[in-house]
């Protein structure tokens, strides 16, 4: 048996980078182990087949993600990743998912910066670069049909290319790296699709779906359930409405539903506003048994003398029969419905909106005739589970998706009971568990997820008798709270927050009213401009312009060398068996089988250039790491290169000379590759700022739907609350996330130096922090006079946990970057400014003083 090999700081890295979600870092430790497990400690030979089971809306495009990025990052990278979709919708989504630009892209986020390879460019000469060089990820997207034939869609990649010299397919089956990640695995699983994998020879395939089918259930290596999504505030919480009367006609049913969309828009116009963020159009999925039915629904809807003609125009209708430029438009709308500026409110679908959409603004789904057990599905309900703000707003109309039922409320309390049976309550998960004698082993963990997706209604019996209302004390949520730049992560619930969505089964009328008195609450937004006694903060405004790196391979200390030494070990292993390979061609000769064995080194040197000394080929390897895009040409950086080529040599043993005589081109690829993301990770912050420099007031209009305190000193914390009482803040009232952002406040408002502070909003001094262009706010603006001099300070809070992670760093100096940059100005004469980050520990034993506050932080 052999030792478990799994790089847990490889994983956390990867999870922070990628903003991931707990239950997303989760699948893919489990995946790693499993996968572990059957080839090093089992010491399997056959193909490693799993599948990762998440409810819809958590995030499988991450995992995917996380999943090449632990995988090209290990010590033995893997290279070569194969994204199978079972149709072209789902193909380009994922397309656009891993291609730089789109603004679903997270591409911008991952290390491995896969070359894309697509039906479009499999046989382009630049994909043929791409694929002979090994220190590039690839990562080639396909549809199964593509692949699983070799007549129809799937011909092209059957047929011999003149740029490979094979056929696509050929070419997958003989990489020695190949993982294929199945994306909607549930969708094929037949002959043809098993057939395909045993013939591609993969390293590992990882099944992505929330739906496997009950014979794959061996298969699930990682389980997320719908209800323990719900429970950790990861998707929207559904809410299925009923009326209690008997109207059932298609005008009334359509009209109950614009009427809850209507009160959801005004909510979010109201929550968007507030928060600075572009605006989010609430989107009605109509659900049609067929295309009759769904233009019918479009005719009632698109008339003037439906709801005062408010809907004509918003609907846009999709089924399969649309041909030509009508399918054209339809289809863009589509993918354009969450943009501020789309029209459409209201989407009628027959039977083409299942796997692969997966837009976040759909707040209402309407089953007109549809019986409740077909619409209660995680498919169905999938459509509409996505979080349009990455987090809970703790607007409960907000976090809800409203489901219309077509039975009458009775009905649909009978039924939840049985409801709630067709959906798995349990969680599954790999655990690295260490024995008695000391050594660890891969064990299966199995939970149980108390909530349910439909809860018992509130202040009502359910038929069942049960009590299967979720409390807060259901709930456990284990997601880590969001940064303002991580949509990936999400708030788990507040259990002191009485907003939170309690689900279940409501009435119509109920929830109508329910509606229009949140929409009524939320605009209704409290308003707060500067105070006109307090001095105006002006705050220098600084142009950014991200920059292609400008390095120094003086940031890599000695002690930083591991991935040049295990450079250099893995291209001794790979180039050992290409030379064997190569030794034995150029001294094959087909007329005595004798001579096929052979490595004489006249044969040797007559087929390559092996007689390069050493010396030389170290010359060019430095002159591959001087030549690093950023890196300057200069004599401090050549003394730099010496020591990692020399590194590298070392570690590639005493058959160095030998392999870079035969591979050197190569080696100078993948060594300049390593450089390239070893600089990355010390130098992120890649900005700068242009000459112009103004000083803009903060003059803002503050947003908020808070209760309202008239003191602070009391040193209680609550986040609903607007807190007012401060003797030198900007505004009257100030609120704040976190605890110790409250506690900083009244250090600094207590501080007999401060002039005048404010609670800094998005986009009020963003700090332009990684070459990317991603941006960050700080907590506070404080501006303070000290011996007759004015000093401008950035103030930021940090959990004591965060204080050490590389992207808090890397904002701290961007920070700093910002105020030399401003104090170098001319314009700013008058004033000093600088960047302090306090953690919550460092405002603890402020315990209340500004002067030591500033003293503890850094």
């Amino acid at each position: 048996m052999g030792e478990l090999r799994f790089q847990p700081d490889l994983l956390n890295e990867v999870a922070h980078r990628l903003d991931l979600r707990e239950p997303n870092r989760k699948a893919i430790e489990s995946v790693i182990l499993r996968t572990s497990d059957h080839y090093d400690v089992q010491e399997q030979t056959e193909p490693y087949e799993c599948i990762v089971d998440s409810a819809t809306g958590v995030g499988k495009t991450y995992v995917m993600a996380g999943l090449m990025e632990y995988l090209a990052g290990a010590e033995e990278p893997v290279r070569n990743f194969l994204l199978l979709a079972p149709g072209r919708t789902i193909r380009d989504k994922s397309i656009l998912n891993f291609t730089p630009g789109s603004s679903k892209s997270l591409r911008h986020l991952m290390r491995s910066n896969p070359y894309v390879v697509t039906a479009d460019n499999f046989d382009a000469q630049s994909t043929r670069i791409a694929i002979d060089d090994p220190a590039v990820t690839k990562l080639y997207i396909f549809t199964v049909q593509a692949l699983t034939s070799a007549t129809g869609e799937g011909r092209a990649t059957h047929v011999p290319t003149e740029n490979l010299g094979m056929s696509f397919f050929d070419h997958l089956a003989r990489l020695s790296d190949l993982v294929i990640l199945a994306d909607e695995h549930h969708c094929y699983r037949g002959q043809a699709f098993s057939r395909t994998i045993r013939d591609l020879k993969p390293e590992l395939v990882v099944g992505m779906t929330a739906t496997p089918v009950r014979a794959d259930e061996s298969l699930v290596a990682f389980r997320y359930p719908l209800a323990a999504a719900i429970a950790d505030e990861l998707v929207k919480t559904p809410v299925m409405v009923a009326r209690r009367d008997d109207r059932s006609d298609i005008e009334t049913k359509l009209l109950d539903g614009v009427n809850l969309l209507r009160y959801k828009a005004q909510s979010a116009d109201a929550y968007c506003d507030e928060n600075g963020l572009s605006r989010v159009n609430p989107v009605m999925l109509v659900i049609a048994q067929n295309i009759e039915e769904a233009e019918e629904f479009q005719a009632v809807l698109d008339s003037i003398t439906f709801d005062g003609g408010q809907w004509v125009g918003t609907t846009l209708l999709i089924h399969s029969k649309l041909t030509g430029e009508a399918k054209e438009k339809a289809l863009a709308d589509l993918q354009a419905v969450e943009d501020s500026d789309s029209p459409v409110r209201i989407i009628i679908s027959v039977g083409m909106l299942k796997e692969g959409w997966d837009v976040k603004n759909v707040y209402v789904i309407a089953s007109m005739r549809a019986s409740v057990s077909e619409v209660m599905t995680e498919q169905t309900l999938g459509r509409g589970m996505r979080l349009p703000f990455g987090k809970y707003t703790r607007t409960e109309i907000l976090d809800t998706l409203e489901v219309l039922a077509h039975e009458k409320y009775s009905e649909l309390l009978s039924k939840r009971k049985v409801l709630n049976e067709a959906f798995i309550d349990y969680a599954t998960y790999a655990e690295l568990r260490q024995l008695a004698d000391g050594s660890q082993v891969v064990r299966q963990k199995t939970t149980e997820t108390e909530a349910t997706v439909i809860a018992e209604p509130a202040g009502e019996q359910a038929a069942d008798g049960g009590s299967g209302q979720v409390t807060e004390e259901d709930s456990s949520p284990n997601a880590a709270k969001p940064s303002a730049d991580a949509p990936n992560r999400s708030e788990g619930p507040d259990p002191s927050d009485d907003s939170s969505p309690a689900g279940g089964i409501v009435d119509m009328e109920t929830r109508t009213r329910e509606a229009q008195e949140s929409a009524k609450k939320t605009s209704a937004t409290d308003q707060y401009d500067p105070l006109p006694d307090r001095e105006p903060i002006l705050i220098p405004r600084l142009v950014s312009v991200p920059q292609p790196a400008v390095v120094s391979l003086n940031d890599i200390n000695p002690e930083d060398y591991g991935p040049f030494k295990r450079l250099g070990r893995a291209l001794a292993a790979d180039h050992s068996d290409e030379l064997r390979r190569t030794k034995l061609t150029a001294s094959h000769d087909w007329r005595t089988a004798q001579v096929r064995t052979a490595t004489a080194s006249d044969a040797i040197k007559a087929a390559l250039p092996l007689d390069i000394p050493l010396a030389e080929s170290r010359k060019g390897l430095i002159r591959r790491v001087i030549s690093v895009k950023g890196v300057p040409n200069r004599p401090a950086e050549v003394g730099a290169a010496e020591r990692i080529v020399d590194c590298l040599i070392e570690a590639m043993g005493p058959e160095a000379e030998e392999h870079l005589s035969a591979f050197g081109e190569v080696c100078g690829q993948r060594l300049a590759t390593e450089v390239s993301n070893t600089l990355r990770r010390f130098s992120p912050t890649q900005v700068t700022y242009s000459d112009e420099v103004k000083l803009v007031a903060l003059d803002k209009t503050r947003l908020a739907r808070k209760r309202k305190d008239s003191g602070h000193a009391d040193g209680s914390f609550d986040k609903a609350v607007a807190f007012n009482g401060w003797q030198k803040n900007l505004y009257s009232h100030a609120w704040f996330d976190t605890s110790p952002e409250f506690k900083a406040a009244n250090a600094i408002d207590s501080s007999q130096t401060v002039v005048v502070w404010a609670r800094l909003h998005i986009n009020d001094v963003p700090i332009t922090w990684n070459s990317d262009g991603r941006q960050y706010n700080p907590d506070f603006v404080v501006i303070e006079e000290v011996g007759g001099k004015r000093f401008g300070w950035l103030v930021e809070t940090k959990a004591d946990k965060d204080m050490t992670i590389s992207e808090v760093r890397s904002k701290r100096q961007a920070a700093k970057k910002w105020a030399n940059t401003a104090n170098a100005s001319p314009e700013i004469a008058d004033i000093t400014w600088s960047y302090l980050l306090a953690s919550e520990q460092d405002v603890e034993d402020a315990q209340g003083s500004w002067e030591h506050l500033k003293g503890f932080g850094q």
